[in-house]
């Protein structure tokens, strides 16, 4: 990188990544690709540790963090925490509201211990074909995730939810889609993203084996319109349901 560069070492499967040099307007776009470029590996989390060889011209241009993470969080969806280990940084990060997007650390040691904490929140992604077997799938990674993230007796709900959303994609949308499910300390989420702009409705056409049940047995449920085009279908169940309401 002109004017900038980074060195990365790997500690329990977390690469961490020291930048050296100025984050400017000439260095902005370098710095970022190469930070994604380190995510790409896919490692266990990316630490991004702030030393005193790094400097910026202004706390604007510490706004790549924030943009690292939000790319790394849709994929490869792995954790990214910031270490600010000169004063000057951690002012900086303070006064930028970088913070607000990125965990920060006072060390790399601090990092670590972060990372080993249950996370807030935790998500899974699958892209699914325009495709008969996509309901299948779905299902099958809907109950991986639950078993993973120790919710099942939520699993039941969640795997039909995620089936009736994906059919309902392929019924209508006849596209590929995206199926999202996140887990957060009070709810999980399940959404799936289409092709149709179309809102989905509950109407006469819809059995009660379809949305008009996903509605009934979940906290609350609705579309979205996707900004890149076509929307997401999404419902939420709450984590203290017990199996069987």
């Amino acid at each position: 990188m002109k004017g900038i560069s980074v060195r990365t070492t790997e500690l329990n499967g977390v690469t961490v990544v020291t930048p050296t040099g100025r984050l400017d307007l000439s260095t902005y776009a370098a710095l970022r690709d190469g930070l994604l470029k380190c995510a790409a590996d896919n490692p266990r989390a990316l630490v991004i540790r702030l030393g005193h060889d790094f400097d910026v011209a202004s706390r604007a241009m510490l706004a790549v963090f924030t943009a690292v993470s939000v790319k790394v969080s849709q994929w490869p969806d792995i954790p990214v925490v910031l270490t600010s280990e000169t004063e000057i940084h951690q002012h900086d990060l303070r006064r930028s509201g970088v913070q607000r997007f990125v965990p920060t650390a006072a060390d790399v040691p601090a990092a670590l211990a972060l990372l080993e904490r249950p996370p807030p929140r935790r998500f899974h992604r699958v892209t699914l074909p325009c495709s008969p077997t996509s309901a299948t799938v779905a299902r099958a990674e809907t109950r991986e995730a639950c078993a993973r993230w120790g919710v099942v007796p939520l699993t039941g709900d969640a795997v039909f939810i995620a089936s009736e959303l994906v059919e309902n994609a392929l019924r209508h949308a006849r596209s590929e889609c995206l199926l999202r499910l996140e887990l957060r300390p009070e709810a999980l989420s399940v959404s799936v993203r289409d092709q149709d702009s179309r809102p989905a409705v509950l109407t006469t056409e819809n059995s009660p084996r379809g949305l008009e049940l996903v509605a009934q047995m979940c906290l609350a449920w609705g579309n979205s319109p996707y900004p890149g085009g076509g929307k997401v279908v999404w419902a939420v169940l709450p984590r203290n349901r017990h199996a069987g309401e």
